[in-house]
């Protein structure tokens, strides 16, 4: 399956969730015409259309991670 990823979009005072999957070169390839109230509806239909979802933080965590020296609060 192909990766892709859940976001959120405003939705009156609120907001929805959609999926995307983007492109080697950053481009989103193929976005979800339908936004969803639940998350995990998002999920599913991501699925259902042949991709994964993935966290789009955890990806930029592990590539941020390096350039971030490490909260000594934190530790």
């Amino acid at each position: 399956m192909k990766v892709c990823e859940i976001f959120h979009v405003p939705h009156k005072k609120s907001f929805r969730w959609k999926w995307r999957h983007t492109a080697a070169d950053g481009r989103t390839a193929v976005e979800s015409k339908e936004s969803y109230a639940l998350y995990f509806e998002c999920v599913a239909a991501a699925r259902e259309a042949g991709y994964e979802p993935h966290p789009h933080r955890a990806a930029n965590a592990s590539s941020n991670a390096s350039s971030n020296p490490p909260n000594p609060i934190a530790a």
